[in-house]
C-alpha cells in the first residue's frame, strides 16, 4: 500500500471510506471526511483491502452471474459450479437465483411469490418433491414454474407435461396456463386422461362418480355378484359369510329374490301381495296388479304423484302420460261402501271431469277379482281404447329391468377390495399367493378372501366377455403399451410424444400409488431425461381408500433420484389462529405450516350437550337438537357476511334431524340437510350456506367453516368392513392416521371463522390432542339467538295456576292434545305455536280445551321468549294477571 490509497476505517465504520496519508513504520494515518486519524496499525488497513478486492471480485461474479440467469438460466448452475464455487457460497447463489425469479414472475406474471415459492421454481437439474402445506400456493408454484420453463427458460410447451388425478385439478391448471399464454400451451391433463390418449381403448369405461349418480363399476360387479349367489356352487358360501357379516344385506336379498334364477325371480316378484314388480310397495292386491300390467307393458307410470287439491296434497294411484300437461289418472277405489269413502271418491270423479286435460280410469274389486289374466285382457282394452299401446315385455326383458338392485354393504367391501387389488396390478395368481402367504387370518377373513379371490377372477373375465374397461385396467394397459415402445398420445386437443417431454409436473403427489408409479416407470424407460416436479402435501393424503400409498411420498428419493426436498409452507389462506390449530393437531409429524396473515381469526369450540334448546326451538324441531343449534351459527356467522359451509365426515350427519320443516324432500344425506337449513333463511342468503363431506371439500375454501361431527362416531371413522383389506396392508394405526390427515383438511378449509361442535360425552380423540397443546374458547349460545321464523309467531304456554295442585292440567290433557298441544317436561307446561298474524284471544278462549279448564295459567310468549300476557283461568272464565 501507498499514500493516496482508498481504506475503510476499522474502528470506525460510521465514518466510511477514507485515503491513506503517510506511513510510519508499522504504523499509518488515515483521513476520513477531512478528519486526520493516526496510530492506525498497517495490516490491519491491508486486511481491509482485502477484503474490498475480494468483494469487488464476488460483486463482479454475481454480475455475470445474473446476466446468465437472463440469458441462460437452465446453465446457471453449471456456471456457477465450474467458475465461481470457490467464491461464491452456495446460500448466497441460490439466494441470488430465488431472488431473479421473484423479480422475474413479478414483472412478466404480475404475480408475487414469497422466497420458498421462488426457491421451487429456480430449482432444476434434479428431481423435485414439494411439500405445499394447506393453503400455500401449491398450485400458484406449479403453474408459474411452467409459465417461468417456457417463458424465460424457451422450452417449448410440447416439452412440457402437467399431470394431475382429478379433471377439476387439470381444468384448474389449464386455465391459468390459457390465461397467461392465451393460445401454445404444455400439455395438461389427468392421468386416465394420459393413459386414454395412449391406449385409445374401445370398450366402455367403468367407473363410479357419485357426483353424476353414476355406479357402473360397482353396477357390473353386483352383476358379478349376483350370478355367484344363483350358483349352487358358491350360494351357501356367501350366504354364510353374509349372515356372519354382512347380515342386513342377505335379508333384502332374500326378500327381493335376486338369489332365484330367471324365472323364479319374476314368478316371486309377481307373487308378492304388495310389491311391484319394479319394487314399489303399494296399499293393496288392486294396486299391485295395476302396477305390474302397466310395468309388463312398458307403459311409464308415475305412482301416487302429488296434485294440490283443495288444500291438501292429493296423490292418486297411477299417472300415465300422453304429454306434459295429460294423460290418464288410473284410481283403485278399493273400499266401496263405505258412506265417507265413496263421498270422496264422488269428489275425485267431479275434480277430474272438471280437469278436461286428464281421463279417470277406476278399477274396483270386482275388476280384479276376476283373476289376474282376465283383468290384464280388460285392462289392456281400457287402455287402448284411449290410444295407449300395450306391447308386453319378453320374460328377458322383463328379467334384464328387475334383476338389479341397490348397491349394497356386501357389494361396496368387494368393490373395494378389488379395486385395491387392480391399484396394485395384482394377478389373480400374485393375490392367492397373497392370501396363502398370511397365517393371521380370522375365520371370516379367510371365508371373505376365499369368495372374493372368485370374485375378482369373475370380474376380469366379465371385462373380456363384455367389452368393457376399468381405468384401472386403462393404466395397466398404457403402462405396457409404453413400455413397448408406444410414446404418442392423441387427444382432441392435440398431440404429443412422451419422448420429447422434458418436465413432468405431478400435482397431488400424496395421491400416488403403485399403478401411477408403474406408468411413470415406463415412461422413464423409454425417456430417463425427464425432470419431475412432484407437489403434495402428506398432511392432507387421504384417499388411502382408494388405492393411494404414502410410502411413495415419504420414500420420494427411492422413486427418484437424485432428488431435493423442498417446502412451500406459509399459509396465505387462514388466520393465524387457524394455522396454528392445524399445527397442534400434526404435531411432530413434519415441518409445520407458517401464517402469513396478521389477524387471529375466530376459533369457537361448541359442547352440544351444554346447548339448552329454547322451547320455540323444540317445538319446532321436534326431538333434532343440532339442527337449531346450527341454525343460531349460520344465522350469526350470516350476519357478518359471512359464507358458511357445514363439513360432515359422512353424508349423514350423526345425531337424529326432524325433516319435517322441509315439505318436499327430494335428495339425500347432506344435501337434503343443507335445503333444510336454508329453507329458514331468506331467499337471497340461501346461496351462501353450503354442506359438504370432509372429502369433497379438500382443496375448496370458505369464510366459516363449521365442523358439525368433531365425536368419536365420525373422527376416525373406523368401518367394520376394514379387516377385509388387511391382506393388502391396511391396518388400524393407518386408518387412524388418515382419519387425523382427514380432520386436519376439514379444519384448514376455513378463511378466518372456525367453530367445531361436539358431545363431551363422545369427544372426537383428535380433538382431545388439540385441547391438550392449546386452548379452545368455548361457545357461549346465548350470544347467539335462536333464529326467527320468517312469519313471527306466539307460544302459548298452558300450566297450572297453583304449583301444589298438579292435576289441574292432567284434568284437560286430552282436549289439550287433540288442540296440538305438546307437553314441556323441563317446564311443566302444554305449549302450542301460533302465526302472530291472525291469532287472538278471542281464538284461544273458544278453544276446546277453555270452558273446562280451572285453576290454569296461560302464558303467551313471542319469538324472543318474552312474555306477551298472562292470564288466569278459574271455571273457564279468563282474567288477566298483567
Amino acid at each position: 500500500m501507498k499514500p493516496g490509497d482508498r481504506v475503510e476505517h476499522l474502528t470506525r465504520p460510521d465514518v466510511g471510506i477514507g485515503v491513506l496519508v503517510d506511513i510510519s513504520g508499522s504504523l499509518c494515518t488515515v483521513e476520513f471526511s477531512g478528519s486526520k486519524f493516526s496510530g492506525i496499525p498497517l495490516d490491519a488497513i491491508s486486511s481491509v483491502e482485502e477484503k474490498l478486492r475480494k468483494q469487488r471480485e464476488i460483486d463482479k461474479a454475481l454480475a455475470k452471474i445474473r446476466d446468465c440467469f437472463e440469458e441462460n438460466f437452465l446453465y446457471t448452475d453449471k456456471y456457477y459450479e465450474d467458475n465461481y464455487n470457490d467464491l461464491i457460497s452456495g446460500d448466497l447463489y441460490e439466494s441470488e437465483k430465488t431472488r431473479f425469479v421473484q423479480s422475474w414472475v413479478s414483472e412478466n406474471n404480475n404475480a408475487e411469490l414469497d422466497y420458498e415459492q421462488a426457491q421451487a421454481v429456480a430449482t432444476h437439474g434434479k428431481h423435485i418433491q414439494v411439500i405445499a402445506r394447506a393453503g400455500s400456493g401449491k398450485t400458484t408454484t406449479l403453474v408459474n414454474r411452467a409459465i417461468f420453463l417456457q417463458r424465460h427458460c424457451s422450452i417449448p410447451p410440447n416439452q412440457l407435461i402437467l399431470l394431475a388425478f382429478n379433471r377439476k385439478a387439470a381444468e384448474e391448471i389449464k386455465e391459468r396456463l390459457e390465461k397467461y399464454f392465451g393460445g401454445s400451451i404444455p400439455h395438461v391433463m389427468t392421468f386416465h386422461a394420459l393413459a386414454y390418449a395412449i391406449v385409445h381403448p374401445e370398450e366402455a369405461l367403468l367407473y363410479d362418480d357419485p357426483a353424476s349418480n353414476s355406479l357402473a363399476k360397482s353396477r357390473s360387479l353386483q352383476y358379478v355378484i349376483d350370478d355367484f349367489l344363483r350358483d349352487p356352487k358358491y350360494k351357501d358360501e356367501i350366504r354364510l359369510l353374509m349372515l356372519e357379516h354382512f347380515r342386513s344385506d342377505w335379508e333384502r336379498i332374500v326378500s327381493g329374490g335376486y338369489d332365484l334364477g330367471k324365472s323364479e325371480l319374476i314368478e316371486y316378484r309377481r307373487s308378492l301381495p304388495n310389491v311391484s314388480l319394479r319394487g314399489e310397495y303399494l296399499k293393496s292386491h288392486g294396486e299391485k296388479l295395476i302396477a305390474d300390467f302397466l310395468f309388463e307393458h312398458d307403459i311409464p307410470y308415475k305412482y301416487e304423484r302429488n296434485y294440490w287439491w283443495n288444500g291438501v296434497n292429493y296423490r292418486p294411484d297411477f299417472t300415465i302420460f300422453l304429454s306434459s300437461e295429460s294423460g290418464l289418472i288410473v284410481e283403485y277405489f278399493g273400499l266401496r261402501g263405505d258412506p265417507d269413502y265413496d263421498e270422496l271418491t264422488e269428489e275425485k270423479r267431479k275434480y277430474w271431469r272438471q280437469n278436461h286435460s286428464w281421463k279417470l280410469v277406476e278399477i274396483t274389486p270386482s275388476d280384479v277379482s276376476i283373476g289376474r289374466d282376465n283383468f290384464f285382457n280388460a285392462f289392456k282394452q281400457t287402455l287402448e281404447d284411449y290410444g295407449i299401446n300395450c306391447s308386453p315385455l319378453t320374460e328377458d326383458e322383463i328379467w334384464d329391468r328387475i334383476k338389479d338392485r341397490a348397491i349394497d354393504r356386501f357389494t361396496s367391501t368387494a368393490v373395494g377390495f378389488i379395486q385395491r387389488c387392480r391399484k396394485l396390478s395384482l394377478t389373480p395368481k400374485q393375490l392367492t399367493d397373497l392370501v396363502d402367504s398370511r397365517s393371521d387370518l380370522s375365520p371370516i377373513e379367510e371365508q371373505f378372501l376365499k369368495i372374493a379371490q372368485h370374485l375378482y377372477i369373475a370380474y376380469l373375465e366379465r371385462l373380456s366377455a363384455t367389452g368393457e374397461e376399468d381405468f384401472d385396467g386403462l393404466m395397466q394397459r398404457a403402462a405396457s403399451s409404453i413400455r413397448e415402445g408406444q410414446s404418442i398420445f392423441e387427444r382432441k386437443s392435440g398431440k404429443g410424444d412422451l419422448s420429447d417431454i422434458r418436465y413432468m409436473f405431478i400435482d397431488e403427489y400424496q395421491d400416488f400409488s403403485d399403478l401411477f408409479l408403474k406408468l411413470v416407470e415406463a415412461i422413464r424407460s423409454q425417456n430417463d431425461q425427464i425432470e419431475f416436479f412432484c407437489v403434495g402435501d402428506d398432511w392432507q393424503a387421504i384417499n388411502g381408500f382408494a388405492g393411494s400409498d404414502l410410502q411413495f411420498y415419504e420414500n420420494f428419493q427411492h422413486y427418484f433420484s437424485p432428488s431435493c426436498e423442498l417446502y412451500i409452507s406459509t399459509n396465505y389462506r387462514s388466520s393465524k389462529s387457524i394455522v396454528s390449530l392445524g399445527n397442534a393437531l400434526m404435531e411432530g409429524l413434519g415441518k409445520p405450516a407458517e401464517s402469513y396473515k396478521p389477524d387471529n381469526g375466530t376459533i369457537l369450540f361448541g359442547n352440544l350437550e351444554d346447548y339448552i334448546p329454547s322451547d320455540r326451538e323444540k317445538e319446532r324441531h321436534n326431538g333434532d337438537e343440532i339442527t337449531p343449534a346450527v341454525l343460531r351459527l349460520v344465522s350469526k356467522l350470516l350476519a357478518t357476511d359471512k359464507n358458511v359451509v357445514l363439513l360432515s365426515r359422512k353424508n349423514t350427519l350423526p345425531w337424529y334431524v326432524n325433516y319435517d320443516a322441509v315439505q318436499s324432500r327430494r335428495k339425500n344425506g347432506l344435501d337434503a340437510y343443507c335445503d333444510l337449513i336454508r329453507s329458514y333463511f331468506p331467499e337471497e342468503l340461501r346461496d351462501r350456506i353450503s354442506t359438504s363431506t370432509a372429502h369433497k371439500y379438500k382443496g375448496l375454501q370458505n369464510d366459516a367453516v363449521v365442523v358439525v361431527d368433531a365425536v368419536l362416531r365420525s373422527y376416525p371413522l373406523i368401518h367394520p368392513d376394514w379387516i377385509f383389506l388387511r391382506v393388502l396392508g391396511d391396518s388400524i394405526d393407518k386408518i387412524i392416521s388418515e382419519e387425523r390427515r382427514l380432520f386436519y383438511v376439514a379444519l384448514t378449509r376455513a378463511v378466518d371463522n372456525l367453530i367445531i361442535l361436539t358431545e363431551n360425552k363422545s369427544i372426537s380423540p383428535f380433538l382431545q390432542d388439540i385441547m391438550a397443546r392449546q386452548a379452545l374458547q368455548d361457545i357461549c349460545w346465548e350470544e347467539f339467538p335462536p333464529v326467527k321464523d320468517e312469519n313471527s309467531r306466539v307460544t302459548v304456554r298452558v300450566g297450572n295456576l297453583n304449583q301444589y295442585n298438579n292435576g289441574a292440567t292432567y284434568a284437560i290433557k286430552d282436549q289439550l292434545k287433540a288442540s296440538g298441544y305438546r307437553w314441556n317436561s323441563r317446564n311443566k307446561v302444554w305449549q302450542k305455536s301460533f302465526l302472530e298474524e291472525g291469532f287472538s284471544l278471542d281464538s284461544l278462549k273458544k278453544s276446546i280445551w277453555s270452558p273446562l279448564a280451572n285453576e290454569i295459567c296461560v302464558h303467551i310468549v313471542d319469538d324472543h321468549e318474552s312474555v306477551v300476557d298472562t292470564y288466569a283461568i278459574h271455571s273457564g272464565q279468563w282474567n288477566s294477571m298483567r
